[in-house]
């Protein structure tokens, strides 16, 4: 796409999620690793106008060489017109966390499943996804006897990915990459969630803590199950922050909408190529 850029004499916008040959260098296996840094380091500098989902993602690029002038941070979004509002359950309903995703093990979803397994009987754990790390995470709830209260629903449509989100009284992201945008954590604003997330750079440019949701200290062992008790005992604390993650989403335009709106303001400041 870069190479085709430069001989048509084209602009060209690059959407950047991660530093993704150092991210497949840590978590995929990657080979020829002087090669992929390289053209990755050479893909970003051709783009006439980068955007990265985070700050943290900018300064990696711009560590990188590109120059700030060609980064403009746009998050990711949702389609809002998927998540009707949000009915409030009856009080005496049990509580249902939830995590939606591509299940990984350095996702920490085993500290969840070790929390139930200790906490209160009226909390279970909605999986709404597959991966790696979800044969591990049945084994681990048999063991402790609480394969009932851990529901997985696999794979599911895109278009019905809302209503199962809107199941979830409290939503979770108990870890993340330092510099990811997580398309959860939208999902989870646009539903109205109570959402438990880690307080760090990437997330706190999209949540505020005691306000769209209760941050904790990753360093911290059990901060996260200390957060997620002090909302299953808190249900108007529940309410309080899922409103308002909803209101900041639907303020700051967290949306698809949103963002195409953005980048078409992007594209009309850049003068066109000459021919």
């Amino acid at each position: 796409g870069a190479l085709l850029a430069r001989w048509c004499g084209a602009t060209v916008f690059l959407e950047v999620n991660s530093p993704l040959a150092q991210e497949r260098s840590k978590f995929g296996g990657l080979r020829l690793r002087t090669l992929a840094f390289a053209l990755e380091r050479f893909t970003w500098k051709s783009a006439s106008k980068i955007l990265p989902v985070t700050r943290v993602l900018a300064d990696i690029l711009e560590e990188s060489g590109v120059s700030a002038d060609r980064i403009a941070v746009v998050p990711n979004g949702i389609v809002l017109d998927r998540f009707p509002p949000r009915v409030a359950p009856p009080l005496d309903a049990p509580v249902v966390l939830g995590f939606v995703g591509f299940v990984r093990d350095w996702h920490g979803l085993d500290t969840i499943v070790s929390g139930l397994a200790s906490g209160p009987g009226n909390v279970s754990l909605s999986v709404v996804g597959d991966g790696p790390a979800r044969e591990g995470l049945e084994k681990q709830a048999a063991a402790l006897g609480i394969g009932p209260l851990v529901r997985f629903s696999g794979l599911v449509p895109h278009d019905r990915v809302a209503e199962h989100v809107l199941g979830f009284d409290i939503a979770l992201q108990p870890a993340v990459t330092p510099y990811a945008s997580p398309l959860k954590i939208f999902d989870y604003m646009a539903a109205g969630c109570a959402i438990v997330a880690p307080q760090q750079p990437n997330i706190q440019e999209i949540l505020r803590h005691e306000e769209t949701a209760l941050l904790f200290d990753p360093a911290a062992g059990g901060a996260c199950w200390d957060a997620i008790q002090r909302l299953v005992e808190d249900p108007e604390l529940r309410r309080r922050l899922g409103t308002r993650a909803r209101l900041e989403l639907e303020q700051k335009g967290y949306t698809w909408a949103g963002n195409a709106a953005r980048i078409v303001a992007l594209a009309e400041k850049i003068p066109p190529a000459p021919r």
